[in-house]
């Protein structure tokens, strides 16, 4: 009798599904914050698998952990007819060596951008709102850090959309400039003495002075665009760096990058 109940056991194993809907069975050695360490059946390797990844763990108690509740349903949740027409674009990955610039704040504002752009600048007609693309990243436990952890097919198939959008902003302060300036002015009134064939002129009055002084920070400013289709083809990879240097350098690049997608205004035909 114990010998049976050992092979019962040992028959059982764990499942675990991904989030493109891939099964797999074995054993679930560990679980931390963001990753598992699982072994095959019949295997001894360890393997990790991130929990970005998972979409749930059935374990051989008959216990069922939903790790990501949108991972495998979101993946077959939209048709490519469905799909068709549409557009989304990620939160940008921001690259800087100024520690003062919130990073966050400023990937998501690049993405609007984008967004905007797209509107503006291309003939596509439905463009996913960022609040969308952002509301459905995070329902599936990503963010601009981890977004990498999913192909494009599959990033386009979780937000039912037929193209993605990533970006890449990198932005490098090369030093600052600081411009002053002194003005001194003379308030009052002249008087005049003649002597003989001399004259004197005097000036009398109170003296005002104004220093303005103003520091210019100037940036090197880069932007990568990349659309990818919902079957993982890239349809356009281009960069450019920002004409000017201030800080909103990247404004008008994004806009210049969009225009000439291959959606875009300026598009080669």
């Amino acid at each position: 009798m114990a010998l049976f109940c050992h092979m019962i056991t040992a028959l059982a194993q764990d499942k675990v599904t991904m989030s493109n809907g891939e099964k797999r069975e074995g054993k679930v050695v560990s679980v931390s914050e963001n990753a598992i360490k699982f072994v095959y059946k019949g295997e001894t390797l360890e393997y990790e698998f991130k929990k970005a990844d998972i979409n749930k763990i059935e374990f051989s108690s008959g216990r069922t952990e939903v790790i990501n509740a949108m991972g495998a349903s979101a993946a077959t949740s939209s048709t490519a007819a469905e799909r068709k027409g549409k557009i989304a674009v990620l939160p940008f990955d921001f690259i800087t060596n100024d520690s003062s610039i919130d990073v966050t704040a400023i990937s998501q504002q690049l993405q609007t951008e984008t967004y905007n752009s797209i509107k503006a600048n291309t003939s596509v007609k439905e463009v996913q709102d960022p609040i969308t693309t952002n509301s459905l990243l995070a329902k599936a436990g990503l963010s601009r850090s981890n977004i990498t952890t999913r192909t494009p097919q599959e990033m386009a198939i979780l937000l039912g959309v037929e193209n993605v959008v990533y970006g890449i902003a990198n932005v490098t302060t090369k030093g600052s400039s600081t411009y002053g300036s002194g003005i001194s002015t003379v308030d009052g009134k002249a008087t005049e003495k003649k002597e003989g064939r001399k004259e004197t002129t005097k000036v009398s009055g109170t003296v005002f002075n104004s220093n303005n002084a103003s520091t210019t920070v100037e940036y090197d400013t880069k932007i990568d665009l990349n659309f990818y289709t919902d079957q993982g083809k890239n349809i356009y990879s281009e960069s450019r760096k920002a004409f000017g240097s201030g800080f909103d350098a990247h404004s008008a690049t994004v806009n210049y990058l969009i225009k000439r997608c291959p959606f875009g205004t300026k598009a080669k035909r």
